[in-house]
């Protein structure tokens, strides 16, 4: 079985000119038939393992990725990673820092995931208020073998254009891999964060262990 351009992109989760330009760099197993690309799926799988891409290439795979069990918030931070001194002076320059720092998203899919986080800003802000924002993709990535994460403070706040006009210092990176443990995480995530004394312990940017204490016994109180 092979698949086109347009095929590999929807199981990847990235747009097809991303495809066409991994091709162009010979960083994808490729047939060329004509004028068109295609690739093999058993080249495919080995080509994911390599990377450690999550690659599911059959409707019954992405319904069972739909389908995982809810994980609390705190291990999605532990999984994604807590990072200090973010440089940047501007929204894109520290979410490319930031991306930067993401070991769980593979150096070849970092163009596109800025790319699509940047388009996310510039419709709207993911500047919630209070020197905080949670950026993430319209689309979830679905090569993710697990929901990540990532909270960034920055070195220096930077405009965010925010609700509240206020600099940005804190981000909340929210990735995953399917739109129910996006929508679980964002619900918990935002539960703390709508804790004052939560969000001014925030700013006296606690170490990891601190962090995920914290928000242990903000789930222990209330299961979020």
């Amino acid at each position: 079985m092979e698949l086109s351009v347009f095929d590999l992109s929807k199981h990847l989760g990235v747009v097809p000119d991303t495809i066409e330009r991994w091709v162009r760099q010979g960083k994808l197993p490729v047939s060329k038939k004509g004028s068109k690309y295609w690739f093999r799926i058993n080249e495919l799988e080995k080509w994911a393992l390599k990377h450690n891409i999550s690659l599911n290439l059959s409707d019954k795979g992405t319904s069972e990725k739909q389908n995982d069990f809810d994980i609390p918030l705190s291990v999605a931070i532990q999984n994604g990673g807590i990072y200090i001194d973010i440089q940047g002076n501007d929204v894109t320059s520290v979410l490319k820092s930031s991306i930067g720092k993401i070991s769980d998203i593979p150096d070849d899919f970092k163009t596109d995931l800025l790319d699509r986080l940047i388009e996310r800003e510039q419709a709207l802000s993911t500047g919630i208020g209070n020197g905080i924002a949670i950026p993430h993709p319209r689309e979830q990535l679905t090569y993710l073998a697990r929901p990540i994460v990532c909270v960034c403070f920055l070195a220096n706040p930077v405009d965010y254009k925010a609700l509240d006009r206020q600099p940005v210092s804190i981000l909340f990176f929210l990735l995953c891999p399917s739109l129910k443990l996006h929508l679980h995480l964002l619900s918990a995530l935002s539960f703390c964060l709508r804790d004052s004394q939560f969000t001014s312990f925030l700013k006296s940017r606690p170490n990891p262990d601190q962090l995920i204490e914290k928000i242990e016994a903000l789930q222990e109180a209330n299961p979020i």
